[in-house]
């Protein structure tokens, strides 16, 4: 067997700064006595030149840890700076690595699109649109593609055309819709030109293609009376196709046409009205509410309180009773153009007010005093309404605010 020099100590572990590396040494003493068990000869001497080697290698470390490491065990400025760049470099191959990896690309076979089927009758379809009511005939089955979005297309209406009424529609939105002013489609039925506030779900209104009066003509009108009459002129009554009037312009009692851009005089006002009433000046010993309101009427719940729709609406039957939401006393009751049709307003004394609007009859009159839940009105449709119920605010220093903020839950 071949002797092998005796262990020196090496710096394999670091206690405080001074001591060496201990946990090597086990390793290194099991390396020896498998050495020393080998045979005589060639391989005995490779071993020991390898053992040298190894003391060698072990002497060029310590002196490297010892340069690097400052007495304390501290990493030295060196070590600190080697440590940045290799932070850098790991940092920067991390970024080089994920740039380059790349999704795998999922190819999508869409199934080729199919011939339309022929059906054996006709198909008639009716356009949903507002501006466009047109049935369509056809034999052959159309099936919608999605799109993005919707597009109306602008095109001049060359008939007059109907429409049903919706869920929410106003006599202002429908004519809005198809361009036409409120008169026009006002003129167009009587029914709702008799009386505007009573729109309701279902009806059928009458669109014209353009803005003017649907007229029936009587025994002795002429085109140049009717223009006159009604504020136009002959020349675009007869320049509508649809009239099919040609010179000399003769007209059949019976004869619908349509006076364009013609205007009707101002109607005389509906029975009952109710004038609104303003009042201005508190009346003696007018109470001051609490400014705790109660629900003014009971129904189901309609509409909310937007940033457009300043109040709630609750639906009721016409008829159903409206009472006070608070102390206070009248100060605005009457008929409102257009708008909230009949309407009461109570003044309470203290920076609040209360709207009710959209009455088939108010029962109160302007400066009258009022106490909470003292019945003042009954519900209906007037104004810009589409059936019965009560459009309720409360105004505060000038500003609406949402009343469920302040309605008891």
């Amino acid at each position: 067997m071949t002797e092998l020099p005796p262990e020196e100590g090496v710096p394999v572990w670091i206690e405080d700064g001074h001591s060496a590396r201990r946990s090597a040494a086990p390793w290194g003493g099991q390396v020896a006595n498998r050495i020393r068990a080998l045979p005589e000869g060639k391989l005995a001497q490779e071993a020991t030149a390898i053992w040298q080697r190894r003391r060698l290698l072990l002497n060029q470390l310590r002196s490297t840890f010892s340069r690097w490491l400052g007495g304390d065990g501290e990493m030295s400025p060196p070590v600190n700076r080697y440590a940045l760049h290799l932070v850098v470099i790991l940092m920067a191959f991390g970024v080089v690595t994920v740039s380059r990896f790349r999704l795998p690309e999922v190819s999508v076979q869409l199934p080729a699109p199919t011939a339309a089927a022929e059906s054996e009758s006709p198909i008639t379809t009716t356009v949903s649109s507002r501006s466009s009511y047109r049935p369509i005939h056809n034999t052959t089955l159309l099936f919608q593609a999605p799109v993005p979005h919707t597009i109306i297309p602008e095109r001049e209406r060359v008939g007059i055309i109907t429409y049903t009424v919706q869920a929410n529609d106003t006599l202002w939105g429908i004519s809005e819709a198809f361009g036409l002013q409120v008169e026009t489609v006002a003129w167009a039925n009587p029914a709702v030109e008799a009386d505007p506030d009573l729109l309701s779900v279902g009806q059928l209104l009458n669109i014209l293609p353009v803005d003017g009066i649907w007229y029936t003509i009587k025994s002795g009108d002429t085109v140049e009376k009717l223009a006159k009459t009604y504020k136009t002129t002959v020349e675009k009554i007869t320049g509508l196709e649809l009239n099919g009037l040609a010179p000399p312009y003769a007209l059949t009692a019976g004869q619908k046409v349509i006076l364009v851009d013609g205007t009707k005089p101002a109607p005389k006002p509906r029975t009952p009205y109710y004038v609104l009433q303003i009042v201005g000046t508190p009346p003696k010993g007018a109470p001051v509410g609490s400014g705790r309101f109660m629900w003014p009427v009971r129904g189901y719940w309609s509409r909310g309180f937007t940033w457009y729709h300043y109040g709630i609406d609750v639906a009721n039957s016409t008829g159903t009773p409206i009472y006070a939401a608070d102390d206070g006393y009248v100060a605005l009751a009457g008929q409102d153009t257009w708008g909230y049709g009949l309407q009461v307003i109570l003044e309470h004394g203290n920076g609040y007010k209360t709207r009710y609007a959209h009455l088939s009859k108010i029962l109160v009159k302007g400066g009258q005093i009022v106490k909470r839940g003292e019945k003042i009105a009954l519900m209906g449709s007037t104004g810009r309404s589409t059936g019965p119920h009560l459009h309720f605010e409360i105004i505060k220093n000038g500003v609406r605010l949402d009343p469920t903020l302040y309605l008891p839950r």
